[in-house]
C-alpha cells in the first residue's frame, strides 16, 4: 500500500507513484510526501540544498530528498520527498516517476 502526503492528494498522483513501485517490482508499504511550489521557492531549494552538490541549472523541474532505506518499526518505508515546480505540473506524471526512481536510488548519468 502507498500512503502520500501531500495538501494536494489526487489518484492521479497515488496511481503515477504506486505504477512506477510496482513496475520495479517493489512490494511493501510505503511513504511519499508530494509538494508543489512556485518558481522563486523552488530556485531558494537549489540554493539551500543543489548548488552545494554542483548542479548549475537554478530552476530544476522537480527535486527529491530520500529519507529511508528500510520500513520503519511501524512496517512502513519513507522513501522520501519529491517537490515540484508548479511551472512545470504539465509533465506531472513523468516528473512523479522521474523523483519515484531517484528516492528509490535510481539515478540517470
Amino acid at each position: 500500500m502507498l500512503t502520500v502526503v501531500s495538501p494536494v492528494v489526487n489518484l492521479r498522483i497515488k496511481r503515477v507513484l504506486e505504477h512506477t513501485l510496482t513496475a520495479l517490482g517493489k512490494t511493501g508499504d510505503y511513504e511519499i510526501s508530494v509538494s508543489f511550489v512556485s518558481e522563486a521557492e523552488m530556485k531558494k531549494l537549489h540554493r539551500k540544498y543543489m548548488a552545494k552538490l554542483g548542479y548549475t541549472e537554478e530552476l530544476h523541474k522537480v527535486i527529491s530528498f530520500p529519507t529511508q532505506d528500510g520500513p520503519g518499526p511501524d512496517g512502513v518505508t519513507r522513501l522520501g520527498d519529491i517537490v515540484i515546480c508548479k511551472t512545470f505540473m504539465g509533465d506531472l506524471d513523468f516528473l512523479l516517476d522521474h523523483a519515484c526512481r531517484h528516492l528509490l536510488g535510481i539515478h540517470h548519468e
